[in-house]
């Protein structure tokens, strides 16, 4: 427990001092990948994964995600960087889990809880959640917070090296830093500024795969009106929310709609 309050208040001490580092060098991106790897086949391992060819819910978030990795690539190829996508293995499963979460590890790896099925209650929402956990990992909000951990509490070692000298308190660290920690009362969430960028390239990526943008707003609207009867969902943990975000993300939706959106007979 004294484990988790120390490291509560280094990820608060991120949030607040709004800290932005540079992208990681090529020795240290390989560390990020195989991490986010190990870390989620040991997930895998430990919770119950829906089969997709047996299950109707795990069939839908695959489709949807397909239509997303298409968007992601759809969208670098129009800003000519898909060099940058290289790195990415893209996996999707479901898992049985009480909590109304969903997240996405460097390297495109994404857990979805099925809770969470009964909250989105449409393909579109549940778009808008996928594409807002892919964009995290896009924008490296994620990579920004484990580098300054790592800099300022895990001795200024390099990735590789602290989880070999660390290897448990150092993956406490990257789940908590990429929003992937199960840890009850631990402040671990994006801060306003990486939800802003998160909520755009979200919306913008519904758009490209054919999800109407505007269903982002139906579902934040939707874990608004949760909280306001008591339950919060586990996904506002790492995800904050108030009518600050919810302004910012209506404001920008007309231009995201006539630049991004094209209907598509599957949404």
């Amino acid at each position: 427990m004294k484990n988790k309050r120390f490291i509560s208040c280094i990820l608060l001490g991120c949030c607040l001092a709004g800290f932005v580092f540079p992208v990681a060098g090529q020795g240290g991106a390989s560390a990020i990948l195989s991490t986010a790897a190990a870390i989620y086949n040991e997930f895998k391992t430990a919770h119950l994964v829906v089969d997709s060819t047996q299950h109707i819910e795990a069939e839908t978030v695959q489709r949807v995600t397909n239509r997303l990795i298409k968007a992601v690539t759809d969208y670098y190829t129009r800003k000519r960087t898909t060099k940058e996508l290289s790195s990415f293995q893209w996996e999707v499963q479901l898992f049985q889990l009480k909590k109304e979460d969903a997240w996405c590890l460097p390297g495109g790896k994404i857990a979805v809880y099925d809770a969470l099925i009964r909250v989105t209650q449409s393909d579109g929402s549940l778009a808008a959640v996928l594409a807002h956990e892919i964009a995290h990992v896009l924008l490296k909000h994620g990579d920004d917070r484990m580098k300054h951990i790592l800099k300022e509490f895990l001795g200024g070692k390099e990735l590789a090296a602290a989880l070999s000298a660390k290897p448990a308190e150092t993956k406490d660290f990257y789940r908590m830093a990429y929003g992937n920690g199960d840890y009850v009362g631990v402040i671990r969430g994006f801060s306003a500024a990486d939800e802003r960028e998160a909520d755009k390239l979200g919306a913008i990526l519904c758009g490209l795969a054919g999800f109407k943008p505007e269903e982002a707003l139906v579902f934040w609207e939707r874990m608004m009106h949760l909280c306001g009867t008591g339950r919060q969902p586990e996904l506002l943990s790492t995800h904050p929310l108030d009518e600050v975000r919810l302004s910012a993300l209506r404001g920008m939706m007309d231009e995201i709609i006539e630049k991004y959106y094209t209907p598509s007979k599957k949404s």
